[in-house]
């Protein structure tokens, strides 16, 4: 099989992102038929004049999508896709609309995740969910752009910003997320939010208007919940499974708007394989409906490439990307942002002026200039060996310690999930015994979670594993087996 691609060495694109992108738009146009093979990565990189590497990399990230499939030795081979799937898979670099582009409006614009991470009652050992490590935090580049910063835009400091965020950091945002979400917006799409939680909120008031009755995953995120179940309006909680949401149980009736965690479910911590993510946008094309992609932790993915985002394959139609740099950054620079269809954009920039005024100058241009130079994307490669590491720990010494631990959600993200096994006490019992002992440990419902079903099995921890280090964590999972231990002697001496 030929493949001819044309790589440039001159590009901001890694070589081995052309390589992906190329060969993922040839099977879309089906130039390569379902289970035909890739040619062997050494022959690609050969003609390619790359290393072997840049199309390996470039293979493994095809494989964790989808697009094809490894046969032992023979190599790899295209899967099937439904030709309406197609259809709904962007294709090239133009952001597509679901309606005309509305001319940008003259008028001026003048106009829950860490609550239990502060204070001083923490526990010692605290695995509280999406804490970043402050030891993490860039201060001497940040404290650098900053003076740099105040050293030569001080008039800035006594204006107000553009409501929909300083326009540097929207450009910066936008050329990030092409290049590591495959998101192919422009830097008018982009809102500049304070958190993800206000990205959240924009958008649901957004779409309200257009929305007769809400999804939204079970269990899920409990600052979405807390939006869904403050609106006038019927919820269909949609059920999580291995693969993420249940995309056959969701509502055939038209204008639903859709909460969902494709690529690290919370609190489950499931990716949504491509099978799911193509049904999702054919349903809702199908009943005209909107999605909410929230992309809270896709910096850190550890086991194989990132995935394309839900909003990169939709190409700008049905879904709206919310994201933060709460996690990848620090949760203090309260800096988040959302992308709109160019449809909405106008409307969406009015909405977010009746919000608020702005961000703050000061962190929005610092960021920005943090993201442009190149020091983002090698703080998000040093905290991912860091990340890696204690995720590592953590499952080593869960399963040593309790005898193969079944262990969810681990490949990416901040925090994963350990299955109790039969016979153990409940989470909820479990998080309030280690607590006495000073280790953070939580039930689903405590761990920033929701459930809409008041008798759901109670047999999930969540531990957040960035925040503390590697003999921390060894010493956490040691005291929590103790706790277990004496916990169990106690029940068999009442029994």
């Amino acid at each position: 099989m030929e493949l001819t691609l044309t790589l440039d060495a001159r590009s901001d694109k890694p070589l081995q992102a052309q390589v992906f992108d190329q060969v993922r738009e040839i099977i879309l146009d089906g130039q390569i038929k379902a289970g035909m093979a890739l040619p062997p990565s050494r022959l690609l990189a050969e003609r390619l004049r790359v290393s072997r590497n840049t199309v390996m990399l470039a293979y493994e990230r095809l494989a964790a999508e989808g697009y094809v499939r490894a046969r032992g030795t023979a190599g790899l081979f295209v899967e099937p896709i439904p030709p309406d799937s197609l259809l709904l898979i962007q294709q090239g670099s133009r952001s597509l609309t679901n309606g005309p582009v509305l001319d940008a409006s003259s008028e001026p614009l003048l106009c829950f995740a860490g609550s239990p991470g502060g204070g001083g009652d923490r526990p010692e050992l605290d695995f509280w969910v999406g804490r970043s490590d402050p030891a993490g935090f860039p201060l001497a580049i940040w404290r650098r752009i900053v003076m740099r910063l105040l050293a030569r835009e001080t008039t800035y400091l006594t204006d107000y910003c553009d409501p929909a965020g300083l326009p540097e950091l929207r450009t910066a945002i936008s050329t990030h997320l092409r290049r590591a979400r495959a998101v192919a917006v422009t830097e008018d799409q982009v809102i500049v939010t304070t958190g993800g939680q206000d990205a959240l909120n924009l958008v649901f008031n957004l779409l309200k208007g257009h929305t007769r009755q809400l999804c939204i995953e079970n269990p899920c995120y409990l600052g979405a919940s807390l939006i869904f179940r403050n609106a006038d309006m019927e919820i269909h909680p949609v059920p999580v499974d291995g693969e993420g949401l249940r995309t056959d149980l969701l509502p055939p009736a038209k204008g639903s708007l859709l909460y969902v965690t494709p690529s690290h479910q919370f609190p489950t911590g499931a990716t949504m394989p491509l099978a799911r993510r193509l049904a999702l946008l054919r349903w809702a094309e199908e009943t005209d409906s909107y999605i909410v992609e929230d992309d809270y932790d896709s910096d850190f993915r550890y086991d194989g490439p990132p995935l394309t985002a839900l909003a990169g394959l939709d190409g700008g139609r049905r879904v709206f990307y919310v994201g933060t740099f709460s996690k990848s950054v620090g949760a203090g620079l309260r800096i988040g942002f959302a992308t709109v269809p160019r449809m909405f954009w106008d409307e969406a920039r009015m909405l977010k002026a009746r919000m608020s005024n702005g961000q703050a100058w000061l962190e929005q241009a610092a960021l920005a200039a943090f993201i442009d130079e190149g020091h983002f994307d090698r703080h998000l490669r040093r905290l991912r060996q860091v990340y890696k590491a204690r995720r590592d720990s953590l499952i080593g010494a869960l399963r040593r310690t309790f005898d193969g631990a079944v262990v969810l959600g681990g490949e990416s993200g901040l925090h994963l999930v350990w299955r109790l096994p039969s016979g153990y006490p409940p989470a909820r019992q479990i998080q309030h015994l280690a607590r006495e002992q000073g280790i953070g440990v939580y039930a689903l419902s405590s761990g920033a979670a929701y459930y809409f079903d008041p008798g759901a099995r109670d047999d999930m921890l969540v531990f957040g594993y960035s925040s503390l280090n590697e003999t921390q964590i060894e010493t956490a999972v040691g005291q929590l087996q103790r706790i277990l231990l004496g916990q169990a002697d106690r029940d068999e001496g009442t029994g």
